[in-house]
């Protein structure tokens, strides 16, 4: 390993273990750094000798493991923004559709400023995004409190639970950010993973008490189970798409687990794995005849039933 790969992996740590809540252990650091535990060791030792007045152990209630982080604010010197850094949060501002989110993009860049106020140049930003434009963005603006997300957000980083429409006590996991912000919960009284949309919830209150969760349950792997928000039997899909959408199809993301083959006829190929029929078909329907289901059997019969449905409301009109 070079010298300079070396020091940019330490800093990486620091910045690491400053933003950090509950600290990292040696596991922590091993894995991100696809290193032994022996040199996550050696670079934890590193650090503590430099900086070992700015560190901290975390004690966490849900395990005996031995975490370590910096003071807040004790490496915000160590951390450098330019203006790409800036512009690429005011291209981030204008696309999003939610006024929460966009309050609080602003309320980071603000913060980022604070900490940077030599590498905010405004006339390299603006520069920057002189020939940006952006097309109206359809969708859903959900009206969502930034004090009932701050709230939730408190509630998943110190693992209490928190109390919804009065009534129910579940243990938050994470939140999941698509046209709609959901949150996943573990719901002890059902005794499972439950998601809510928290623009339904009437109210939320936090709740003076600690829950152990699941450390198996990882948010990203649940919400890829999915092809959007809703979770049901996983189906291995496979789509052909004309060739006259090659262009757009290969640079597409329609899911985590997506494989992209091009295929001598000159149409695309797309397979995934994935759950929620309704929201493959939604997605499938903008491509209009471009698209082909080549299986599930049961993805198809579905897809033929709601464009018939469609068919049969138009006709009915007529």
């Amino acid at each position: 390993m070079s010298v300079n790969k070396k020091i940019d992996e330490i800093i990486e740590l620091i910045i690491m273990l400053q933003n950090s809540y509950k600290g990292l252990t040696t596991s922590d650091i091993a894995s991100h750094f696809e290193c032994s535990k022996r040199t996550a060791e050696r670079m934890m030792e590193a650090v503590v000798e430099k900086y070992g007045d700015y560190i901290e152990t975390v004690q966490n209630k849900t395990d005996n493991k031995k975490r370590r982080r910096f003071k807040k604010g004790s490496t915000n010197s160590l951390i450098k923004f330019n203006s790409d850094d800036f512009a690429l949060l005011e291209h981030y501002k204008k696309l999003e559709k939610s006024p929460v989110q966009k309050k609080k993009l602003n309320a980071i860049t603000e913060k980022i400023k604070a900490i940077n106020p030599n590498k905010y140049l405004k006339n390299d930003v603006d520069e920057l995004l002189l020939n940006q434009a952006y097309c109206a963005h359809i969708g859903f603006r959900e009206n969502i409190s930034f004090d009932i997300l701050s709230l939730i957000n408190e509630a998943i980083l110190s693992q209490k639970q928190i109390r919804i429409d009065k009534k129910y006590l579940i243990n938050p996991y994470g939140l999941i950010y698509g046209e709609r912000i959901y949150l996943v919960a573990y719901n002890p009284f059902v005794e499972n993973i439950l998601i809510y949309r928290i623009s339904k919830l009437k109210e939320i209150e936090l709740i003076n008490n600690y829950f152990e969760k699941d450390e198996n349950f990882n948010i990203q792997e649940f919400s890829d189970k999915s092809f959007g928000i809703f979770q049901g039997e996983v189906m291995d899909v496979i789509l052909e798409f004309d060739k006259s959408t090659a262009d757009d199809i290969l640079e597409y993301h329609f899911h985590n687990s997506q494989k992209i083959i091009p295929l001598e006829n000159g149409n695309i190929q797309v397979s995934l794995r994935a759950s929620g029929s309704y929201e493959i078909i939604t997605e499938l329907l903008k491509w209009r005849d471009c698209v082909k289901i080549i299986s599930p059997k049961s993805l198809k019969d579905e897809y033929l039933k709601t464009v018939e449905n469609i068919y049969n409301s138009i006709k009915k009109e007529n």
